[in-house]
């Protein structure tokens, strides 16, 4: 299975890169949970999101100055947090834009938890407060319709890996972003132990 790209961003290449990019901070699903993820896909109609670019956005950055990413990185860097369980349950659409997505029908305390931490960090300094309501979900399609799809059996996603993300839009038209991650932080427990060691998806 492909994984979004990890490769360490050196400093030279850095220096190639436009003085923007495009980022978010988003938690990436293990092997199990991308592959029910994809079992879900079959039920929906559209455009389905790439295996490789599976992922639930925690905050969307927009375009960031270049300047900015080791502060970025260095917050990541500061998160502590144990791994939690995230019942996938809720099958949902958002018709105003077509897209069919899946998420947590209640959301964790955790999952809340660092998202207003994230919000804190971001407002003022690099995000203005547009005070928009925290949906989380994974994208399954876009130019999607809606379906009524009931979840028999909830996907239960040992959540354990956020990182930042970069978004580079394809040069053809139609085609999916690829999405390069810049830096990660894993969730540990209160023994040390990284609990996502066995979860994190082969490099390709």
């Amino acid at each position: 299975m492909q994984n979004p790209k990890t490769n360490k961003i050196s400093s030279q290449s850095l220096h190639k890169q436009p003085d923007f990019l495009r980022l978010f901070y988003a938690l990436i699903p293990d092997d199990v949970t991308n592959a029910r993820l994809q079992e879900c896909q079959i039920h929906v109609s559209g455009k389905k999101t790439p295996p490789e670019n599976l992922h639930m956005t925690l905050f969307f950055l927009g375009n960031q100055p270049k300047r900015n990413l080791p502060a970025l990185n260095r917050f990541l860097d500061r998160i502590s947090f144990e791994p939690f369980e995230m019942k996938l349950d809720k099958i949902g659409y958002f018709p105003k834009i077509g897209l069919s997505w899946i998420g947590p029908e209640q959301t964790p305390a955790q999952l809340a938890r660092m998202f207003e931490d994230t919000r804190q960090f971001l407002i003022p300094a690099y995000l203005k407060d547009k005070n928009e309501n925290f949906r989380p979900h994974i994208t399954l399609a876009r130019r999607s319709s809606k379906a009524e799809i009931k979840m028999e059996t909830p996907i239960s996603w040992q959540v354990s890996r956020l990182v930042l993300m970069q978004s580079i839009s394809s040069s053809e038209k139609g085609n999916h972003p690829e999405y390069r991650i810049l830096h990660e932080r894993k969730g540990f427990n209160s023994n040390g132990i990284d609990h996502s060691a066995n979860a994190i998806r082969r490099n390709t």
